[in-house]
């Protein structure tokens, strides 16, 4: 095999190798927007059925827009990673092309010197013909080097055309590959102008619901500086039994090594569900249907299905068990200098004192029968600050 052919082969082989990891990378990306749009799927159509449009109606809808915008994104990727394979497998096929010309040309040539001296009395003449006996013995070496070469020629052709009609083969799939993606993202976007349309709908409905809407933001409001009071009281009555302002300065050598591991692990933690859509982002929440009107939300609120299971994003100690009007039970895990907050619980099956692992169940999510989906609020704080939890748990 010649260094061309080898050049081609290991690039090719490289090339491959790439596209292959990035292929894969894009694949993973597919499947998880594909496993969000059908929960959010699932979860619409558990709301729809008890009740019309709703905020949290919404923003399930909201989270399938961007996941499908996502899934588009990540085909658009894909099909750029398609149109780089093709192009590259076009050049080496080019490549391979006019090598195996110049091997035939080349071998064109040979054969037409060994015709030239094909009998064993042409070959005798032309070594004799040397001037000198050195002369004579290098016309018989170069005469068993044509010999071996002609053979690894032809060798060579063979392998080209081998690798040409496996490259052939490869550009052909690409492309039957890359108008599968085409017709599979048309698809996507005709099912994204149809949320996007949906979503119109729901946003006049709701409008015509402003009452509701301003008792229902009155509500969350009371609820959220309810749990942010009660969280500093808690810490607050820490901190006297510590006789310290700073709690966390008074934490033992386990506790201090625990929010070490904890902060070794922001961005990697468990969600606190085992499957969830975040419906209310960390921060101000702007409300659908209500023009100007936002909510704070000290943490994210999680949408799951009836009966999910809320559970420990890492290991620790129950700090405190409580409940609060119109939020059911809330529990709070100490990590040494932080906190993580599970609120809207039921059927909570820890106590005060309680040590717990990562994923270990903490109770059941609430489900509101007017929706018919089942909802938990979480906080991570460190110390007297609220953290973003989005920034925490694992994407």
């Amino acid at each position: 095999m010649n260094r061309a052919l080898a050049f081609i082969l290991v690039h090719f082989l490289f090339a491959f190798f790439v596209s292959g990891q990035s292929k894969e990378d894009l694949q993973q990306q597919k499947q998880k927007a594909y496993d969000d749009l059908k929960l959010t799927r699932d979860l619409m159509e558990k709301t729809s059925a008890k009740r019309s449009s709703s905020v949290k109606q919404l923003r399930l809808l909201q989270n399938g827009i961007n996941a499908r915008a996502g899934l588009i994104s990540t085909m658009e990727s894909e099909l750029n990673l398609m149109d780089r394979s093709i192009q590259e497998t076009e050049v080496n096929i080019g490549q391979l092309t006019s090598d195996n010309k110049k091997n035939k040309e080349e071998y064109a040539r040979l054969i037409y010197f060994a015709y030239r001296n094909h009998t064993e009395y042409e070959k005798l003449m032309y070594i004799l013909a040397g001037a000198t006996i050195s002369q004579s013995y290098q016309r018989y070496k170069y005469l068993k080097y044509i010999s071996a070469y002609r053979v690894r020629k032809a060798n060579e052709i063979d392998s080209l055309i081998v690798e040409l009609d496996l490259q052939k083969d490869q550009l052909n799939l690409f492309r039957n590959e890359k108008l599968l993606a085409l017709e599979e993202k048309e698809v996507e976007q005709e099912k994204l102008l149809g949320q996007r349309s949906r979503r119109r709908s729901m946003v006049n409905d709701l409008k015509r619901k402003e009452s509701e809407l301003r008792k229902e933001i009155s509500e969350k409001e009371r609820i959220t500086k309810a749990l942010e009071s009660r969280i500093r009281e808690i810490i607050e009555e820490e901190a006297r039994k510590a006789n310290s302002a700073n709690i966390y300065a008074a934490l033992t050598p386990e506790q201090e090594l625990l929010g070490k591991d904890f902060r070794k692990n922001k961005g990697k933690l468990p969600w606190p569900v085992e499957q969830g859509i975040v419906t209310g982002a960390y921060g101000k929440n702007e409300v659908p249907g209500l023009r100007g009107s936002s909510v704070q939300n000290n943490g994210i609120d999680i949408t799951s299905s009836p009966g999910t299971e809320v559970r420990a994003v890492f290991e620790g100690q129950v700090t405190k068990v409580f409940a609060i009007l119109g939020a059911n039970y809330t529990v709070l895990i100490r990590h040494g200098e932080f906190l993580s907050v599970y609120q809207n619980l039921v059927n909570v099956r820890v106590k005060t004192g309680d040590r717990v692992l990562t994923k270990e169940g903490l109770g059941e999510a609430f489900t509101d029968e007017k929706e018919n989906v089942a909802s938990v609020h979480f906080e991570v704080w460190q110390e007297r600050t609220i953290l973003n939890p989005e920034e925490w748990i694992s994407k």
